[in-house]
């Protein structure tokens, strides 16, 4: 008699959840969910649950010490923010926070929007064309930027986009690496990884990775001895100045070493650079899924800007609430790195405030000049190191009138 009142308020419960669930338009269900709970009872063990976007940043930044997993990536990044352990990335850390205020900050806008001009003229070969991968196109703005604004080189001739390419392609690389090892337990053991093909693909990886940074650095530190700067003395005078150069400030300080300034720089460019390019693919295509949100965020592009070519300043980016809140929604619903090993600690939380300008930017003058077009039920992802979108992740644009 208890087993069937039990399979009848089983039945009651599930009838009532297929009834009330949504049915907006959402990509398929990651294999494994069960009714009503999902994916919980995988959750079972030491594992927490997060789902708030600024709860996850405080998780990922107060519980500093990381499990073993994070060691693979230290020959490459080592004593850079996402590997280092408690007790080097809070010194770290503090030491790297005026490279984050928000008045260097605001000296990227600039570069920002220079990049997402150059985006937008180059996504017009795809206007009005069937649904195409949007992903190389935002990698390439990506990269340009985080190359300016944390390197301070602006790629201006084919050696310098040589350069970029070559150093995107090995941390592609390096990240599918990554995720090998991670995949086969076996490899998760150091005496047995060293004896495999992929340790030798790593250490040619990590040494082109290495020798275009550590290039870069010592260009730059004699171009300031001989006082020469990157680009021009408006630039100095603008008060710009990348990542890289407030790191050799500290450094002649004697705080940081050049190797620890190559690991912060690798380390801010890798986490960035997949990262803000598979947020901004799903966002745009979530934009092209609902045309009541794509047409109120034009709506609101329309108040900020009453010239549609005008560019796009530092005091625009507040202004545009509702695009920052879809944004925020997007890394809720679909974040780039679902999952976070992390002990428990104390409490601090470390801004994003980058990215997120860097992204307002880019996806403000997409949707000023494109009407985007996608459909998230389509998409199929997987998740390795960050969550990516294989299958049905193309969009299709046409120019606005």
């Amino acid at each position: 008699m208890f087993l069937i009142v039990l399979i009848l308020i089983w039945c009651a419960v599930f009838a009532l959840w297929w009834f009330v669930k949504p049915r907006h338009p959402s990509p398929p269900v990651y294999p494994g969910a069960l009714p009503i709970i999902g994916h919980a009872h995988r959750m079972l063990g030491s594992e927490l649950l997060v789902t708030d976007l600024d709860d996850c940043l405080t998780v990922a930044n107060t519980c500093l010490e990381k499990p073993y997993l994070y060691d693979f990536g230290k020959p490459l990044y080592d004593r850079g923010l996402v590997t280092a352990n408690a007790l080097t990335w809070k010194p770290h850390r503090k030491l790297l926070n005026p490279a984050f205020s928000q008045q260097i900050l605001n000296t990227f806008v600039q570069e920002y929007s220079e990049q997402a001009r150059c985006l937008v003229t180059e996504l017009a070969t795809e206007a009005g064309k069937d649904p195409f991968d949007v992903v190389p196109y935002l990698l390439k703005n990506v990269i340009r930027s985080l190359y300016k604004t944390v390197i301070g080189v602006k790629p201006s001739d084919n050696e310098q986009e040589m350069t970029l390419k070559t150093y995107a392609h090995a941390t592609d690389s390096f990240f599918g690496l990554l995720e090998d090892r991670l995949q086969s337990a076996w490899l998760h053991l150091p005496v047995i990884f060293n004896m495999s093909y992929l340790k030798k693909k790593q250490d040619a990886i990590v040494k082109t990775l290495k020798n275009i940074t550590e290039t870069i650095i010592m260009k730059r530190k004699s171009e300031r001895k001989q006082n020469v700067y990157a680009d021009s003395i408006k630039e100095v005078t603008s008060g710009y100045k990348s990542l890289l150069d407030l790191l050799l400030d500290v450094g002649e300080k004697e705080v940081f070493t050049d190797e620890e300034i190559r690991e912060h720089l690798d380390t801010i460019i890798g986490a960035a650079y997949d990262s803000t390019t598979r947020a901004m693919t799903v966002c745009l295509i979530l934009i092209g899924t609902y045309p009541n949100v794509q047409a109120r965020i034009l709506e609101e592009l329309q108040e900020v800007f009453d010239d549609p070519d005008r560019d796009l300043t530092r005091h625009d980016l507040p202004k545009l609430v509702y695009l920052e809140a879809v944004l925020k929604e997007t890394l809720r619903l679909y974040p780039s790195a679902p999952r976070v090993g992390r002990y428990s600690e104390s409490t601090v939380k470390l801004s994003k405030q980058s990215a997120m300008m860097s992204m307002k930017t880019t996806l403000a003058y997409i949707l000023r000049r494109y009407r985007v077009t996608g459909d998230i039920r389509n998409v199929q992802s997987k998740c390795d190191l960050i969550l990516k979108s294989v299958i049905g992740h193309k969009i299709s644009l046409q120019l606005r009138t």
